[in-house]
């Protein structure tokens, strides 16, 4: 069974993973801009968005998801 610590501890994870991987992949080069572009900068808000819906759930212990 799934509780909420361990699906808040999930999307914690995924959000840090996910703008990790926005960040490497523009140290790469890849892409037209230099710098962050917007959508890149979009993508980031959404990473954002998902690491704080994961913070917000770990503190809920282990009721079901």
């Amino acid at each position: 069974m799934i509780t909420k610590k361990i699906l808040g501890l999930l999307f914690f994870i995924s959000g840090i993973l996910l703008a990790v991987g926005l960040l490497a992949v523009e140290w790469l080069g890849a892409g037209k801009f230099q710098g962050i572009g917007p959508l890149q900068r979009i993508a980031l808000i959404g990473t954002l968005a998902i690491f704080l819906v994961g913070l917000s759930l770990i503190p809920l212990g282990d009721r079901p998801a």
